[in-house]
């Protein structure tokens, strides 16, 4: 069964980038080649360079397994959206349902909590993204209050500031927040001259993508790009504007992004193309990897229904979820990926489209150069929140969709 714990946070905002149409070149014996195309670095993955034995995978259980029903507040989660571990293997989680910060030691102990819902210094209305920075400092970004925070590894609030965005008008989310500061955020622009969109319309507007430094003082524009293929479930007008509620199309093709010590990554979930961009906003790379689509059917269709169905909440979900499929047309094929992450190595986990009925997670790793280096496997409802040298901290929802935190061993082989 499927998971989709961002779609708790309402609008997801999520894009889409055109994507090359030349030929790819001959691969060499490890399944890969490289080739310069006026200054960038075109990769071609035709093969993983793991071979049996020497891929990396998680261990048979986990290192650490916190959360329970009926257990004390500190260990019952509700929307975890970020993680962090830090220095001393201790670990801190950021809620965007509970409005707060958690850290917890190598071995589970509850430390302290600091936040709680609210606009003031040290309070949240919408976290998104948390991640360790120098010292064991805590960065973290609300998208609803467009604010960058700053915390001590004791708790203790340091100080915080505003996303500077292109315009006032425009919805701002933080993609990545990276441990220097810098972050990567979409920005879109609504015409509400325009009035309400109708009901059951479908498009797929324009996001653009910027990089700005921890600073705040220097950005670099990566450009303007399709954003999700969207369809508006509900409309209507208010006082001064409208209000529009506005949900993923079945299957819909997106951009993810994602940034990292080895820059920030692009991708077109249309098909397995991935862009690098240095910190400067510079194309640097563009990385291919083979994959055989994979063709929507009316079978294909009615185990996703089924699922999104089992996951609803009450009548009203469902009655949602019915009227979404029956009134919106699906593609032939499903997308390629479904998410980037980058993890402290710099190595890119692009997460291949889940494809209903099947409940492995597979994870295609990249090397900072590119490389496709192999495939890894998490487990059904398990996503990642940061991925470490040795480890994957992450969050989990078992069958009673009670949410878990869990410390996976990454093992890599050697030899």
């Amino acid at each position: 069964m499927r998971s989709n714990p961002a779609a708790a946070i309402g609008l997801t905002l999520t894009l889409a980038l055109a994507a090359c149409g030349e030929a790819p070149p001959p691969t060499d014996e490890a399944g890969s080649s490289v080739r310069d195309s006026a200054g960038i670095q075109v990769v071609e993955n035709a093969a993983a360079v793991w071979n049996e034995g020497s891929g990396w995978h998680l261990g048979e259980v986990p290192l650490l397994d916190i959360g329970r029903l009926d257990g004390p507040d500190e260990t019952q989660f509700f929307q975890v959206s970020s993680g962090a571990r830090l220095s001393d293997g201790s670990f801190v989680l950021g809620s965007f349902g509970s409005h707060d910060l958690r850290r917890f030691t190598a071995d589970g102990e509850h430390l302290w909590t600091v936040g709680r819902e609210g606009e003031g210094p040290g309070e949240f209305a919408g976290l998104t993204q948390l991640v360790a920075g120098p010292g064991d400092t805590l960065l973290t970004y609300d998208f609803r209050q467009r604010r960058f925070s700053r915390f001590a590894p004791d708790g203790t609030f340091i100080d915080s500031h505003p996303l500077a965005g292109p315009s006032e008008s425009g919805f701002g989310f933080v993609e990545t927040l990276m441990a220097d500061g810098s972050a990567v955020f979409t920005w879109r622009e609504f015409d509400r001259d325009s009035g309400p969109p109708s009901e059951g319309e479908i498009s797929r507007d324009t996001i653009n993508i910027h990089l700005v430094d921890s600073a705040q003082e220097g950005s670099a524009d990566l450009g303007t790009f399709p954003g999700t293929e969207t369809v508006v479930l509900q409309s209507g007008e208010t006082e001064g504007g409208f209000t529009i509620a506005i949900g993923p199309t079945p299957f819909a093709r997106s951009t993810q992004v994602a940034g990292g010590t080895s820059g920030v990554w692009l991708g077109d979930t249309d098909r397995f193309e991935i862009r690098r961009y240095d910190i400067h906003g510079g194309l640097e790379a563009i990385i291919r990897r083979s994959w055989t689509p994979v063709v929507v059917d009316d079978a294909l269709i009615q185990r996703a229904i089924d699922e999104e169905l089992e996951d609803a909440d009450d009548d009203d979900q469902r009655r949602f979820v019915r009227r979404r499929w029956e009134s919106t047309p699906t593609p032939e094929t499903l997308p390629a990926f479904e998410a980037i992450r980058i993890d402290r190595g710099g190595n890119a986990w692009v997460q291949q489209f889940q494809i209903p009925g099947v409940p492995e997670r597979t994870w295609s790793v990249f090397d900072a150069d590119g490389r496709w280096l192999g495939d890894v496997v998490f487990p059904d409802r398990f996503s990642p929140l940061e991925i470490g040298d040795d480890y994957v901290l992450g969050r989990f929802g078992d069958e009673l969709d009670v949410e878990h935190i869990q410390i996976w061993e990454l093992v890599k082989p050697t030899g």
